[in-house]
């Protein structure tokens, strides 16, 4: 797919935390965008202690992701986000970013598409949500903003109130310059839904009519979110092979593996076997970097 000459340079970038969750669901986010020519895509995460990424879980691959100055607890994650936002409007060029997380699945395509053909509501943009401050957000899980409105936020650090959220926090400094978010479009397959509408909705006909390019694919309570990379691998395939046999094959697999999930022996061998797989590679490789310290 051929990148229009008008085209906008959107750099998406996507928040990360340092639990086995959202590891194992970057590094399928990570393969599955590995070969897109569109977009520059980016991964961040907090690291208070830049001198010693060698003990980080990334281990070798920590070139993958850019670390910033902040600790990777929840209350930190606007701080988060503005340090990112100071690195990437530094070393890349841009128009825009599309700012998301890791319990998301873009479908590029249709991302490359949305772009096109709603290049004027891209300045501010998200799923607008009315907040307990009384001021209209873009939701963290996915949301446009312009450089010329990094740019803003960067010049005005010091009104950019990293007590929130950083989706509120963007939404709070922005309307201080009567910038309000509009509207976009998204698929939400979290506790809004019932496992029976969940299911349905992954239907591939379905996935391939629909018009939406980012599918939050948060699975709690209904299901055990490591099966959230399993989605995105599946979702993956049924827009890649657009076939109809071979999709049909694909759901009825998916559909077989989440009724098993819900299984109460199975769900806790599903997690025990992830967080012993995480945890067990940052000691692996703690050992070994001691080792070779020795």
């Amino acid at each position: 797919m051929k990148i229009q000459k008008d085209s906008p340079k959107v750099l998406i970038l996507v928040v990360c935390s340092r639990n086995y969750l959202s590891y194992v669901a970057s590094k399928t986010q990570k393969k599955i965008w590995k070969n897109n020519n569109n977009f520059k895509i980016v991964h961040y995460t907090g690291d208070n202690n830049l001198d010693f990424k060698e003990l980080d879980y990334i281990g070798n691959n920590s070139n993958e992701y850019l670390y910033v100055n902040a600790s990777n607890d929840y209350k930190n994650i606007a701080l988060k986000t503005l340090l990112a936002f100071e690195e990437v409007y530094k070393h890349f060029e841009f128009d825009y970013i599309f700012r998301t997380n890791t319990s998301s699945f873009i479908n590029l395509r249709k991302l490359k598409t949305y772009i096109d053909e709603n290049k004027k509501h891209l300045d501010f943009s998200g799923i607008v949500i009315d907040t307990k401050q009384k001021i209209k957000i873009a939701s963290g899980a996915g949301f446009f903003i312009s450089r010329k409105n990094i740019e803003l936020i960067l010049n005005n650090k010091k009104k950019f109130d990293t007590n929130f959220p950083d989706d509120v926090a963007v939404a709070k400094l922005l309307k201080e310059y009567n910038i309000i978010p509009k509207n976009t479009i998204r698929k939400d397959l979290n506790e809004t839904i019932t496992p029976k509408d969940l299911i349905e909705v992954l239907k591939p006909k379905d996935l391939l009519d629909s018009d939406h390019f980012h599918y939050r694919c948060r699975l709690d309570p209904h299901f055990h979110r490591i099966l959230e990379p399993l989605l995105f691998k599946y979702m993956n395939l049924v827009f890649k092979l657009n076939s109809k046999i071979l999709n049909n094959i694909l759901y009825s697999g998916i559909f077989i593996i989440f009724k098993l999930s819900n299984l109460k022996y199975l769900r806790k061998i599903i997690q025990k076997y992830y967080s012993f797989k995480f945890y067990g590679e940052i000691q692996f490789r703690n050992f070994l970097l001691y080792s070779k310290n020795k």
